[in-house]
């Protein structure tokens, strides 16, 4: 997993880089600014066209100023302004400016006064002027100065952070003070600011570029949000021995009284068995269980005359599923509220329905058995707590209701979060705009409730059945178009998201 530094953490990681590493800051500084370059060139044609570097007098000055002379040396038409604070710059930022060959770029060095210079829309800004280490909103001439730019009709490209942004908590904020970003290029950690939905008109599009800072540079320095890697977790799949087919089998049970639900009872029964489940089970209206076994002969269905004898032995399952067609209405309430009994400690999966039930009546909250697992969307949360201001307020409540009821949270959005009860979010960032489709909720709940049914434990079946579904968007949109995704097609490109994950 990726750690997600805050500022402050940034400079203990670069210091203890620069001791363990020997990566002094001059290293790494020239580093970023070739990596800058490299990712600068992916997304825009920079031939034809001034570049105009804004730089202020911190750390991220002085990758702004690198930049600056790395784009210089290609022959690239560079205008660059470098913003001093109180008449100084920072170490690193005094060591590159003194490095900087005479007569290379254009440099007007600003001390007090500055006059802008005319830019056309077809040219480019790169921002400069504050990094990750802003703690407090911009003001004087710098609020200024980031309304000008704002105002050009040319795109800019942040380095680290969109100037005047704070990493982390933009709540006390003057976000009409912060530069809008077409893009972002961030170096060794994402910020945390990038993942709420409040900050994209700031960061627009972004991406995280590791410079090679080891990870014993990294140890020792605890973070509590977490950009899930692919690395990661295909080091957490489960062996399977050759002799683990002569084992018992593990299996789970996905519960539907309501009629007309049985399509999506049948995308996560898909869904588990794609995600490896080897027993599956299912207690659906006796009108729909023809239907269903036909479509799916690996499930075993069951019918509401089986119930009694069902739920006595609900021990038997690693887990229960409480999703669409469970039910909302005051039975379905009752009925929830029996499973919920000590006696049963195997963790919940509760989805759609579930999500509902629980929003009616929220002291079932605290009768969820240990290490249950609860998917909602922002807007199921909302009505559960009420609505939130901001993405970053949303993912607190979720941390904390984790935190108070010992389960984990999976907060749906552009950028899902599992929430753990220690107080940890896992970021996830694949996926698309195609996970929007009907359905793919339902996946989502099969495909954890699968690997919950193989045993795995309940943070890393959310965290992996996470990201299995997005990478299964992704390589849907690679060859087709996102626009055109279905949940069916997600499961049918889950064993392909499982072999990216196994080629690691």
């Amino acid at each position: 997993m990726q750690k997600i530094y805050s500022g402050k953490q940034l400079d203990i990681l670069y210091a203890q880089a620069a001791q363990l590493d020997k990566l002094s800051a001059q290293d790494h500084i020239e580093r970023a600014a070739v990596a800058f370059e490299r990712e600068l060139l992916r997304h825009y044609s920079l031939g034809g066209r001034s570049i105009y570097v804004f730089a202020g007098a911190g750390r991220c000055g002085a990758y702004a100023l690198s930049i600056a002379q790395t784009l210089s040396r290609r022959g690239h038409t560079i205008f660059a302004y470098l913003f001093y604070r109180g008449g100084k710059l920072s170490p690193e930022c005094e060591a590159v400016r003194e490095r900087l060959p005479k007569d290379t770029f254009r440099l007007e060095e600003v001390f007090t006064d500055f006059t802008p210079p005319k830019i056309a829309s077809g040219d480019l800004i790169i921002d400069g002027l504050f990094g990750a280490d802003l703690q407090t909103p911009l003001s004087a001439g710098y609020v200024g100065l980031v309304k000008f730019l704002n105002e050009s009709s040319a795109p800019i490209v942040s380095i680290e952070i969109p100037s005047g942004l704070f990493a982390e908590d933009n709540s006390g904020n003057k976000l009409d003070n912060v530069i809008c970003a077409e893009r972002t290029i961030t170096f060794d950690s994402p910020k945390l600011a990038f993942f709420f939905r409040e900050n994209e008109p700031y960061v627009g599009a972004w991406s995280c570029i590791s410079l090679g800072i080891s990870p014993q540079a990294q140890h020792g320095i605890d973070t509590a949000y977490y950009h899930v890697q692919d690395a990661a977790l295909s080091l957490a799949l489960q062996k399977r021995p050759r002799f683990s087919i002569e084992l018992p089998r593990e299996k789970a049970l996905l519960l539907t009284y309501v009629k007309g639900h049985i399509g999506k009872t049948l995308l996560s029964a898909r869904a588990a068995f794609r995600a490896g489940c080897s027993e599956l089970h299912a207690l659906v209206p006796t009108e729909e269980a023809l239907s269903l076994s036909l479509a799916l002969p690996e499930l075993t269905v069951h019918t509401p005359s089986d119930e009694a004898k069902l739920l006595t032995g609900i021990n038997a399952y690693r887990t229960v599923v409480i999703g669409e067609g469970f039910g909302t209405d005051e039975e379905a309430l009752h009925l929830l509220e029996s499973l919920l009994t000590p006696s049963y400690s195997r963790p919940f999966l509760l989805e759609g329905d579930g999500i509902a039930l629980l929003s009616s009546d929220r002291k079932l909250l605290k009768k969820l058995p240990k290490n249950s697992i609860l998917i909602a969307s922002h807007l199921e949360m909302d009505a559960m707590f009420g609505d939130f201001r901001s993405d970053r307020e949303r993912l607190e409540r979720a941390l904390e209701l984790a935190r108070e009821c010992d389960i984990y949270v999976i907060l749906r959005g552009t950028y899902s979060a599992v929430c753990a009860p220690t107080g940890t979010a896992f970021f996830d960032t694949t996926g698309n705009t195609g996970l929007q489709t009907q359905g793919a909720s339902n996946v989502l709940a099969g495909v954890i409730a699968g690997l919950l049914g193989q045993g795995y434990q309940s943070i890393t079946a959310a965290v992996l059945g996470l990201h299995l579904v997005g990478l299964s968007a992704e390589l849907y949109a690679g060859r087709y178009s996102e626009r055109s995704l279905t949940a069916t097609s997600l499961i049918d490109l889950l064993g392909e998201a499982y072999h990216q994950l196994e080629a690691k």
